[in-house]
């Protein structure tokens, strides 16, 4: 069962990998941090946006932004634990960004912590209705708690909103 999940949370970073700031996120982030994202090293970006973090640089939401980064580096890592634990630090500096619950849905699924997982993943799609991945996630987790019903449902609803995402196989 935890390989599964493991394998799951493996196939939603397809979604990760694909994922950028906006214009705007990126313009209020120090230049070193900003030139972490284009580092194709998981491990580099972790060590640049720790660095930025630790310069005292950024602060309110770029550094929720900063952290919410270095979580999709560790996620690619496979270091689940710390990326819920710069998550949890983007949420209290940023409670409405959808993107951060979703993240957080992400990796405790990959944890494990289904029940948590979904909770999270379930504010993501309060928040932000039509946010694909929290959708394919959401598939993902009731895949993995015997609900096919509501696995294929949002499975359908995630390709409806993104044709490119990847949802679990039935």
């Amino acid at each position: 069962m935890k390989r599964r999940i493991a394998m799951a949370a493996c196939c939603c970073l397809f979604v990760l990998g694909r994922w950028t700031l906006p214009a705007m996120g990126q313009q209020e982030l120090p230049g070193d941090c900003q030139a972490a994202m284009s580092i194709r090293s998981p491990q580099g970006q972790v060590d640049m946006f720790t660095r930025c973090l630790e310069s005292g640089q950024v602060s309110g939401s770029a550094k929720a932004t900063t952290l919410k980064q270095r979580a999709i580096a560790y996620m690619h890592l496979g270091q689940h634990q710390r990326a819920v634990d710069d998550i949890d630090e983007a949420v209290r500096i940023r409670p409405g960004d959808a993107d951060n619950y979703y993240l957080r849905g992400v990796a405790l699924r990959a944890l494990g912590k289904l029940d948590r997982a979904l909770e999270d993943t379930n504010r993501a799609i309060g928040i932000e209705p039509d946010n694909a991945g929290a959708y394919a996630n959401r598939a993902y987790i009731y895949k993995s708690l015997g609900n096919a019903s509501q696995a294929k449902a949002d499975a359908q609803r995630a390709r409806e909103l993104d044709s490119s995402v990847r949802v679990p196989a039935f």
